[in-house]
């Protein structure tokens, strides 16, 4: 009998568009995922719609908050990993992510917060598989590794960022506005960037600055 069953389904999956079939694989993922996250601790804020916009996979974690701006998008679909699921996960009750309004992740980024905070400002773009932690996830001596980093720091990412594809960003990071990091950049704990720096790396270095956007002469 069950034999049967899968070769019916095997059978509709063949006949079925191609397209089509992608779109709704996508998208029982995206509802799966969603179901089975910590729903009470997201927070919906700002202008826009009051829905979230999970393009591809993502998975809410955690006791804390993790704010999400109405017009944040989360995925994106014709990209490498997009069946793949974000996971971002607000560890402890002190914990907080939030996410500016018209930023936009790719797929399968990673922030997880144990105690003090990260946070995205407006229109940041980021690359797939973006690794964002405010702690060392454990204490760092030996005979105490086993336990919680007992000091977590605030990641902050200003307006306007744009961060390449695997980029690693640890505890107390802190880059301007406008800011890039070139892709494959692992940028230490406590690393300050000023606005309009290009970061690269491992570990990451200032290596030039970018020039401020000219404004059009008015009439």
């Amino acid at each position: 009998m069950l034999q049967k069953r899968f070769e019916r389904l095997r059978a509709a999956i063949s006949a079925a568009n191609p397209f089509e079939l992608d779109q709704w694989l996508r998208m029982l993922l995206v509802q799966y995922f969603f179901q089975v996250s910590d729903r009470a601790r997201l927070e919906v804020f700002g202008e826009g719609q009051r829905l979230l916009n999970l393009l591809t996979p993502t998975h809410f974690k955690g006791a804390g908050r993790i704010r999400l701006a109405a017009t944040a998008v989360l995925g994106v679909p014709r990209s490498p990993g997009s069946y793949g699921a974000s996971y971002i996960e607000a560890r402890t009750p002190d914990s907080m992510i939030e996410i500016g309004p018209g930023s936009v992740f790719n797929n399968r980024c990673v922030l997880i917060s144990e105690g003090a905070s990260i946070s995205f400002g407006a229109n940041c773009l980021i690359g797939p598989e973006l690794h964002v932690m405010d702690s060392n996830s454990h204490d760092l001596a030996p005979d105490r590794r086993r336990q919680p980093d007992p000091r977590p720091a605030p990641v902050v990412i200003g307006d306007d960022v744009f961060i390449g594809s695997r980029v690693t960003i640890l505890k107390g990071a802190r880059i301007g506005r406008g800011c890039v990091i070139a892709a494959g950049a692992v940028v230490f704990p406590h690393f300050e960037a000023p606005e309009l720096s290009m970061i690269a790396g491992n570990p990451a270095t200032i290596v030039s600055r970018l020039r401020e956007p000219k404004l059009e002469a008015q009439e």
